[in-house]
């Protein structure tokens, strides 16, 4: 069994009923109904393809990438009191 990079989007739509047809392009992880945005798990490698799809939408107000994988993680260097 392989593991395939995944990437979470968060995308802000006007109405919380059009979460349904925005499951075609990934798993939905949350949805946040109050502030109308939900986060949205894809495959890396689609990721250029999802976003312009997505903004295609009418629905869709904004799409924004998570900047996990950017974030530092090595704390070997780190000084302990």
């Amino acid at each position: 069994m392989t593991l395939v990079d995944r990437t979470q989007l968060i995308v802000y739509i006007k109405s919380p009923k059009h979460e349904r047809q925005i499951r075609k392009f990934g798993h939905i992880t949350y949805i946040n109904r109050n502030e109308k945005w939900l986060s949205l798990y894809i495959n890396t490698d689609k990721l250029d393809w999802t976003i312009t799809q997505l903004e295609k939408l009418k629905f869709v107000t904004n799409v924004i990438g998570s900047n996990y994988k950017e974030l530092k993680t090595d704390y070997a260097n780190t000084l302990v009191e």
